[in-house]
């Protein structure tokens, strides 16, 4: 037999019918696809997108909930000390009023004279300022007064801001969407910040009630909530700007990352046809037909059929080569290698060796006529020129040596041997035939 191919040779070739077991076991012995690379820019999309949305929503409720304690920091500074001072300023006309409650009923309280003196001085000292509602209690709780007189009367003794200044302290609370009678007009759904003090007879006497100033602080609060959309809207604007200038960036890094992964399944696709392919003819090579030819030898053990194996020298190669050059033989080895593989079926092998030598595997043969049948059909195609190169036609013929399974042989290596002895036969024969191999006499089969 000739020299063959190394068995590193390279591999293309047949329909995938025929090279589907051998290539898939091949896919064993070589790196194995890599996975579908990870999608840098869809996850960014995502969780930038939600981390936008979360520092909008967060940043705005944060604003909202400090200028809310700034307003009830300032405002009770404020409403504290205007308090103080209005208990100061109308302590002559509620003193009266506060002793008068200690023995009265409510009802009494409501008709006695000191209380209509104090409301007009309240009314008096209110104007232009934002007070909307001024109470006093006595220490049990009672509203013995109130600029909205339908309150008069109510029981706030567990209310915070009570207790807190019963004890000798100063509480303010923040009340929403309020609606009351101010000196007489309604208000409705107003935000007001009212601050409870105590009062006493005297700088340093006993406490004799509890002091409440209500100013209406709903300007603020719109003020607040109208500079808490500019602030997210701004925010919004700024973050739209970041996540398109990183959205960019990312988009040209995943392309990067995914043209990285593409040409890395390409290379690892090379390598593995390489592996198992010729480059030149693009047929399977030596090591990818003897995995087919194994298993077919096994196939055939199991199913009881008949397989052939065909090994083809084209005859006078070399003065193709040392005549028309080495541009011409390799343009008829393309073409000898089409011209194989259009004579047989998509289940059926046809690989290169190495040099001019062919080697086919024929499955599931019923009889012989369907081996001569092949062998013939590929006389024919030789019968023209194979390739044209520069105003030459080149033309080439097959030596075709035949061997039957399980006939000639059970072994690779019985039936190799027995189609190269065959395809000597044909070259002696006058080339450009087929032989079946035939044993020399008295040789054991």
């Amino acid at each position: 037999m000739k020299t063959a191919a190394s068995a590193d040779e390279i591999v293309t070739g047949p329909a995938a019918a025929q090279l589907s077991v051998p290539e898939a076991h091949a896919a064993t012995l070589l790196p194995t696809r890599a996975p579908r690379g990870f999608r840098l820019l869809r996850y960014f999309s995502i969780a930038s997108l939600i981390a936008i949305v979360l520092a909008v929503v967060g940043l705005g409720y944060f604003f909202r909930e400090t200028a809310i304690k700034q307003l009830v920091k300032a405002g009770e500074d404020n409403n504290v000390g205007l308090a103080m001072a209005f208990a100061n300023t109308l302590r002559p006309h509620y003193l009266p009023l506060i002793e008068a409650a200690r023995k009265s009923t409510t009802e009494q309280v409501k008709a006695h004279p000191a209380l209509a003196d104090f409301h007009r001085a309240v009314r008096d000292a209110v104007q232009r300022t934002d007070v909307v509602k001024v109470k006093i209690f006595d220490l049990n709780g009672r509203t013995i007064y109130s600029s909205d007189p339908r309150q008069i009367g109510e029981d706030r003794s567990s209310h915070p801001g009570f207790l807190a200044a019963r004890g000798g302290g100063v509480k303010t609370v923040l009340y929403e969407g309020e609606s009351f009678d101010a000196f007489g007009r309604a208000m409705n759904d107003r935000t007001l910040l009212g601050s409870h003090v105590p009062v006493r007879r005297a700088d340093a006497g006993d406490l004799d009630a509890v002091f409440e100033l209500t100013s209406d602080v709903t300007p603020f609060l719109q003020e607040i909530r109208r500079t808490q959309i500019n602030i997210r809207f701004g925010v919004a604007i700024v973050m739209v700007l970041l996540y398109s200038t990183l959205f960019f960036i990312v988009k040209r890094a995943d392309k990067v990352i995914r043209s990285q992964a593409e040409q890395r399944e390409r290379d690892e696709e090379t390598i593995r046809h390489l592996a198992h392919h010729d480059t030149l003819t693009g047929l399977p090579n030596r090591k990818l037909f003897m995995e087919r030819l194994s298993f077919t030898i096994s196939r055939a053990k199991r199913s009881g059929h008949m397989a052939a194996l065909m090994f083809i020298d084209l005859d006078r190669f070399k003065e193709i080569n040392d005549t028309l050059g080495h541009a011409a033989g390799d343009k008829t080895l393309q073409a000898a290698g089409r011209l194989l593989r259009s004579s047989l079926r998509d289940v059926d092998t046809v690989a290169r060796l190495g040099g001019d030598e062919f080697t086919i595997i024929l499955e599931d043969v019923p009889d012989i006529t369907r081996v001569t049948t092949v062998a013939g059909k590929i006389v024919d195609a030789f019968s023209k020129p194979v390739a044209h190169l520069k105003g030459v036609d080149i033309s080439v013929t097959p030596s075709i040596g035949i061997t039957l399974y399980p006939g000639d042989g059970d072994t690779i290596e019985a039936l190799l041997h027995a189609a190269d002895a065959a395809m000597y036969d044909a070259k002696a024969a006058g080339r450009n035939t087929y032989r079946f191999y035939k044993p020399a006499p008295g040789a054991q089969r």
